[in-house]
């Protein structure tokens, strides 16, 4: 035994003695090529403009916070077999999200106008988050509507792509467009990931197990990014696409609050009031209550529409995920186009292209004519950064939010269409009168936008 312990010394001290060397060693090395090279990186780091960095944060939070929308689908026909109703009946409580959010949506722009975007973020992740996670422990139609109406759909409703659009308008103009492009793919680049890994969760572990680890994701990544969204560019003394200020403009202090709202407000944006008396605007919403109306009520059908097309509910997932997949890459194409070309041009191509995406699924069969659908929907359904950037484009950054927010209120004609493709289907087992409805409200979209749209001017409006 004593022995034994001796040896056990002997070896540690070696060792020991063995690391101390070692660390010697290590100390001795020219260590000035890795501090020049962390040195590097910080002052790259610092010279990029900060609107970037909070891009990159709220694109993220964005992504996390599309998977309400791969829960609202993939939950779909696991809700309608255990809460036992039709799926017009579910269609009606899922849209009534679309009609609080209708509301919500011109009351959260005011918000984002007055105070900034990063309150409504962080309450809504939080809300979103932890609703997801109630959302379990419902077991009948009105807990159901309880929660999810009042709970998860208010946050995710509240705090996310409305938001992020706002600050894309805030902290740039020249590339408006590819901001809100980045901001856009990322909500389709959510589902592409969520949506098949959410239905393999409900198929092994159960629509519950899936609802919690959604809501952990929520909470983990998007409410600690929340907190590094800044007000605007003026409220850290610095200039819209990274602009760099003159030297006198460099030697007035960092801009208060109350400079900042006033140099948001400045007269080079129509107000409020003024934009609503122009045609355009009323074009602009007619072509998004069409594009989001539909987005809308596929959303809810999307796994049904392909279960009845054929495939099984987890093929359907995939197609989804595929869908979405397929439109992150898109996003970012109307980004850079939107940029360097006529947005007007993109929104009625993209219109168009909705209109033939749901034909060919209405009336095709078979892979391609599924591929060439994914194509087409996935560029026509996704043309946002341009939807949104003709907004600030056209009428300036001094009420971008509230006008935003009627663009989302005018979306409760999407819990109506939902609503009415649930009814359809079980009526007629069938979604081809919905599919073709829905096409050509497109194709009447994209005719009024070539015929009358143009930008306004103030002395004509």
């Amino acid at each position: 035994m004593g022995k034994n312990f001796a040896i056990d010394q002997v070896i540690f001290l070696t060792n020991w003695v063995v690391i101390e060397l070692l660390a010697i060693e290590l100390l001795a090395i020219e260590w000035e090529p890795i501090y020049d090279l962390m040195q590097l990186i910080r002052n790259r780091a610092s010279s990029i403009y900060y609107g970037w960095w909070i891009l990159a944060a709220g694109s993220a939070i964005t992504m996390v916070g599309s998977v309400h929308s791969s829960v609202v689908s993939v939950f779909f026909l696991p809700l309608t077999r255990e809460l036992g109703i039709g799926r017009a009946a579910l269609s009606l409580l899922f849209s009534l999200a679309r009609l609080e959010g209708g509301i919500e949506g011109p009351l959260v722009g005011w918000i984002i106008d007055r105070r900034g975007p990063r309150l409504p973020i962080f309450i809504g992740a939080l809300l979103g988050g932890t609703g997801l996670i109630a959302l379990t422990a419902v077991h009948n139609e009105l807990t159901f509507v309880l929660v999810y109406v009042g709970w998860v759909a208010l946050g995710f409703q509240m705090g996310f792509l409305q938001c992020m659009h706002a600050v894309a308008n805030l902290w740039f103009m020249k590339y408006r467009t590819r901001a809100m492009s980045i901001c856009s793919s990322s909500v389709r680049l959510g589902p592409a990931i969520f949506t098949p890994l959410v239905a393999a969760i409900v198929i092994t572990q159960g629509w519950r197990a899936a609802s919690i680890l959604s809501g952990v994701v929520v909470l983990i990544v998007a409410l600690p990014l929340s907190l590094l969204i800044r007000r605007s560019p003026e409220s850290m003394g610095l200039l819209p696409d990274g602009l760099v200020a003159s030297s006198a403009e460099r030697e007035e202090p960092a801009a208060t609050h109350e400079q900042v709202i006033t140099q948001i407000t400045s007269p080079d944006g129509f107000g409020f009031g003024e934009t609503l008396k122009t045609p355009s605007f009323w074009l602009i919403a007619f072509s998004t209550t069409v594009r989001t109306t539909m987005n809308s009520a596929f959303q809810v059908h999307f796994i049904p529409i392909f279960v009845w097309k054929g495939l099984t509910e987890q093929g359907g997932a995939n197609m989804v995920g595929l869908v979405a997949l397929t439109a992150t890459p898109l996003i970012l194409l109307v980004g850079w186009l939107g940029d360097r070309w006529s947005k007007k041009n993109i929104l009625i191509m993209g219109q168009i292209a909705v209109a033939m995406a749901l034909i060919i699924l209405n009336f095709a069969n078979g892979k391609s004519a599924i591929y060439l659908f994914t194509i087409l929907f996935a560029f026509g359904a996704n043309v946002s950064p341009a939807n949104y950037s003709i907004l600030g484009e056209y009428y300036g950054r001094r009420s971008f939010a509230r006008l935003r927010g009627i663009l989302n209120s005018l979306g409760i004609v999407g819990m109506v269409a939902t609503v009415l493709a649930g009814w359809i289907f079980d009526t007629t087992e069938s979604y081809s009168i919905f599919i073709v409805g829905t096409g050509m409200s497109a194709g009447l979209a994209a005719l009024l936008l070539f015929l009358f749209l143009r930008k306004p001017e103030r002395n004509g409006i």
